[in-house]
């Protein structure tokens, strides 16, 4: 083995670990701020709208950590 193949090979594996790190970070920053768009919403006097807004609410961030763990188990079978 020559000494290209072994850089090739450490800065692929350092490409690959900032990239994983870089989408895990930007679906955490989405789901958080979907989140907070949903505390946010212009019917926050009325507490019948804020139960069913939380609800809502609720179940968006359900979906949300759902879809980022379906992601991350994917992510784990692909190779690039």
């Amino acid at each position: 083995m020559n000494a290209n193949r072994i850089i090739d090979m450490i800065v692929r594996q350092v490409v690959r670990r900032l990239v994983t790190r870089g989408v895990d970070k930007g679906f955490d920053m989405m789901g958080r701020k979907a989140g907070q768009d949903q505390q946010d919403g212009p019917a926050a006097n009325h507490p019948e709208a804020q139960k069913q807004m939380s609800d809502s609410a609720n179940r968006q961030k359900q979906n949300i950590r759902y879809a980022q763990r379906m992601t991350r188990q994917m992510r784990r079978f692909m190779r690039f």
